[in-house]
């Protein structure tokens, strides 16, 4: 296998490994966030995201395990794979996501690209798809989220290479990046993606409805959005309503402690936990038996 060889079939792994199933997993995000499905769209958006970064950082001769060879992995934490891929893209990737000029919409909160990232990593946590932690959903992070994939999915291209494609060596007349600098809303991998298949006329009404509507960056200008959704909504995670907020508030009598002291046990013992939730519960548990204890000396 030549080099030329070699390096279509790098690509083809990555195209296939990650850019494809990226492609769907977005698709899939959206259509939970228009359902108001809103723990998938977090939980779905994320790894879209994931496969996203990880794409680029391959397409651009880095690793998608690790940053060096004996440094942390990435796993699934969007933060530090965002980091990475900001290191090289720079300027390509918005440090603000500003509210679109020609979008109406009643609440839009001003957040930079990192702190919607932070949201995504934290609401999408591999744990939270059982909603241990809950959620806050905002209408604009469907903006938001298409804003920031269009401008990942921009650099999931060697930036460095010759957009011409001359031969090896020869020096670059220009780069992807001046390209794509220079043209803000060119997207380099749409022709021929599983992105483009799902948004074309083969694809089911329904699936290009949850492709592009409310969709500002991909959808072609004449696009008919409808009524753009407003609507927001949060969930308390069940651990919380269950035993960590008695253990805050501190009304209960002793037997009622013990009570819920106990369901933290069993809940320790029987439940897969990450470890902080794990040692929150624990806390949450120590509380009420100490309040238990003081009531019955009281």
């Amino acid at each position: 296998m030549n080099d030329a060889d070699l390096h279509a079939s790098k690509s083809d792994i990555i195209r296939e490994l990650f850019m494809k199933t990226a492609d769907q997993t977005y698709v899939v995000a959206r259509w939970c966030f228009l359902n108001r499905l809103y723990l998938d769209f977090y939980w779905n958006g994320l790894h879209a995201f994931e496969k996203y970064l990880k794409a680029s950082l391959l397409f651009n001769d880095r690793s998608a395990i690790s940053p060096t060879t004996k440094g942390k992995e990435y796993g699934h934490n969007i933060e530090r794979l965002f980091a990475e891929v900001r290191k090289y893209a720079g300027p390509l990737i918005p440090k603000d996501l500003k509210k679109p000029s020609d979008l109406q919409i009643s609440r839009w909160q001003p957040e930079s690209a990192a702190k919607f990232v932070e949201r995504l990593n934290r609401l999408g946590d591999p744990n939270n798809r059982y909603n241990m932690f809950g959620f806050s959903q905002r209408p604009d992070d469907i903006y938001k989220f298409d804003r920031l994939v269009f401008e990942i999915r921009r650099v999931c291209i060697n930036l460095e290479a010759d957009y011409f494609q001359r031969r090896k060596g020869a020096p670059a007349v220009k780069s992807n990046a001046t390209i794509l600098s220079n043209s803000p809303s060119y997207q380099p991998n749409r022709l021929g993606s599983r992105l483009s298949v799902l948004t074309l006329d083969k694809a089911t009404d329904e699936v290009k409805t949850a492709a592009l509507k409310h969709n500002l960056p991909f959808a072609a200008p004449d696009y008919d959005h409808g009524g753009l959704p407003s609507h927001s909504s949060a969930d308390n995670p069940v651990l919380y309503r269950r035993i960590i907020v008695y253990a805050e508030q501190g009304t209960l009598t002793a037997d009622d402690s013990l009570q819920v002291a106990t369901l933290a046990d069993w809940t320790i013992a029987n439940i897969f936990l990450p470890a902080d939730a794990k040692r929150e519960i624990a806390d949450a548990r120590d509380k009420l038996l100490q309040s238990a204890k003081q009531s019955d000396g009281a």
